[in-house]
């Protein structure tokens, strides 16, 4: 086994790790790991008083404490039926435009610049960039200035609270801030400029879905009751539940989640290729001017995104300052409901944040929490593998490493503040005897020979479909007699499914490689293009529970001979299946 590994990866907030696992010439498995324990933040908030918990749920992060605050403040009020008053909507937006900026600034210049400048971190890029590393400095202290003076800290602030605020800016500070935002526009555009000028590397690129809030009268916004897909889809905050779809992975304390059985992506660059064309002022312009299809196939373009929402914050600024100061100061709303429930959506820096809240006898009963890292985990180990397996193609193994380290930085994981590893594994030689003995262990499979009979070595699925039968092993199939009312999975409960074929892995023929089905089907690389019929007949709970047993042919041309190692590899597998 060949292992390339980063002990402690900087510039990402958390402890996790993003491994790869090879076999031969073809990326096995990709797996994006968080080890820190889970907070048990939702069950912390059962039967505390609603005011509680919107003062508990933001230690949850002190990274991103004002969109937790502000998600939770929007779900509260939902439950409670509360309508606060525009100023203090408006100052719930300034301060969280704040801690936009301050994180956006922080990724951009700090932790992902770095990478593209060709420095180890940003001490030693500051010798080459010295006026920008002060300035974003800057840029960040002016963005925690406007936090604390919404919230009354720089971190978890208790100045919002359900109804309101307990105390308003004076006005001499909001025109400071106002004149402050204003000043810093010269480097706002530059910071535009030289993050959508970066030379962003061609892999991983590759379509995927993507969510955010649905802003209020159709313009650029961060906050909504409704959720937009990229697919022009929209759904009802109340029914978030059908985007997120979570579900528990074995390799990361953090839930997974899908989209109609679909890795989907949240965050700046979501935001920007879903809202984009509603973009004004000088982050229209922008936007035009940078703006092309690679932004909707390519991670990495996430940081191109944030400098673009920098800018895009640094315009709202004043005009929400300026609606503000034509507005008296209206005391908090009060509330009598006891029994409730209500979900509030925010965009924090990172992607669509959900607060959901059940009340009962005037004390939560019920809290639903879900984070952006939590929903884009699914896409950052497909772009992963996406990435290893081409750079693999290319001979350029040596690069997985630090590429797999650049798409999990665009994403700007909110891990929380620890270390990240990278590795790559390489698979042990006839590592599928022992993933097929795995398999065996939990529960008897389910097997489907797939394949062509009269395409020499295509044969090789039916063929072992075919001696497995005359052994008398249960329940095996051959592709043909799959049709709709006989799908064996449908009514066999939770079991494995193993499909064999001969698949194109550009390895010595006869060599045999066990992967999870979900790889065949995304990879058109391969020789075989998997059978339409059958993946359309596969919901979610049995892909992730399904594998492809392939054989490497010789030959895939006419004839129905099949060639001696490929014979002499059914022989192997016949062996292990009835071990």
């Amino acid at each position: 086994m060949k292992r390339i590994s980063v002990e402690h990866l900087a510039r990402v907030e958390g402890s996790g790790g993003i491994s790869a696992t090879i076999d031969g010439n073809v990326v096995t498995d990709v797996k994006f790991s968080i080890y820190e324990g889970p907070r048990l933040v939702e069950r912390l908030t059962v039967g505390k008083t609603p005011e509680e918990v919107v003062n508990i749920v933001p230690r949850i992060c002190a990274i991103c404490s004002i969109s937790h605050k502000y998600a939770a403040l929007r779900a509260m009020e939902n439950a409670l039926s509360i309508k606060v008053p525009s100023k203090v909507s408006l100052l719930r937006e300034l301060m969280h435009l704040g801690e936009m900026i301050e994180s956006h600034s922080l990724h951009i210049y700090y932790l992902a610049l770095p990478d593209y400048a060709g420095f180890p971190n940003v001490i030693a890029m500051a010798s080459k960039f010295e006026l920008e590393v002060k300035i974003a400095l800057e840029m960040k202290e002016f963005a925690n200035h406007i936090m604390k003076t919404a919230s009354g800290r720089y971190i978890h602030g208790e100045n919002p609270v359900i109804g309101g605020f307990g105390k308003f800016p004076a006005r001499e500070e909001l025109l400071w801030i106002k004149s402050r935002a204003i000043q810093f526009m010269p480097f706002v555009l530059k910071t535009v400029s030289l993050f959508c000028e970066l030379d962003y590397p061609d892999c991983p690129e590759e379509d995927t879905v993507y969510a955010c809030c649905h802003p209020y009268q159709n313009k650029y916004g961060l906050a909504g009751d409704e959720i937009i897909l990229s697919t022009g889809e929209i759904l009802n905050k109340d029914d978030y539940k059908s985007l997120t779809n979570e579900f528990v992975v074995s390799h990361s304390y953090a839930k997974h989640s899908r989209y109609k059985e679909k890795p989907f992506s949240v965050g700046a660059l979501a935001r920007v290729n879903n809202l984009g064309e509603r973009l004004k002022g000088e982050a229209g312009k922008m936007y035009k001017k940078y703006f092309n299809r690679r932004w909707k196939r390519n991670p990495l373009f996430n940081n191109a995104a944030q400098a673009l929402e920098i800018l895009y914050a640094f315009e709202r600024i004043p005009k929400v300052v300026e609606k503000m100061l034509k507005l008296s100061d209206p005391a908090i709303v009060k509330y009598n409901t006891k029994e409730a429930k209500g979900t509030g959506i925010i965009e924090a820096p990172r992607g669509l944040l959900v607060h959901s809240y059940e009340i009962s006898d005037g004390l939560v009963s019920y809290t639903d929490i879900i984070t952006p890292t939590a929903q884009n985990a699914e896409d950052i180990e497909r772009y992963c593998s996406i990435a290893a397996q081409k750079l693999l193609d290319a001979g350029e193994e040596d690069k997985i490493k630090d590429r797999m380290d650049l798409v999990v930085r665009a994403y700007d994981p909110c891990i929380s503040c620890s270390a990240h590893m990278a590795e790559v594994k390489k698979a042990p030689a006839e590592d599928w005897k022992t993933k097929l003995a795995e398999i065996k262990k939990k529960a008897s499979p389910i097997f489907v020979g797939v394949g062509k009979r009269d395409r020499s070595d295509d044969g090789a699925g039916i063929e072992l479909a075919l001696k497995l039968k005359k052994l008398g092993v249960s329940d095996v199939y051959l592709e043909s007699e799959l049709v709709d009312y006989k799908i064996p999975w449908k009514y066999k409960g939770s079991r494995p499914l193993i499909f064999f074929d001969a698949v194109n892995f550009r390895e010595a023929p006869g060599k045999v490689t066990f992967l999870p089905l979900s790889y065949i089907m995304n990879n058109t690389r391969l020789s075989h293009k998997f059978l339409p019929f059958i993946s359309m007949q596969m919901k979610y709970k049995h892909l992730k529970n399904a594998y492809m047993l392939g054989i490497q042919p010789e030959s895939i041309e006419e004839g129905t001979k099949i060639s001696p190692p490929v014979h002499q590899a059914i022989i192997k597998v016949l062996k292990e299946i009835k071990n």
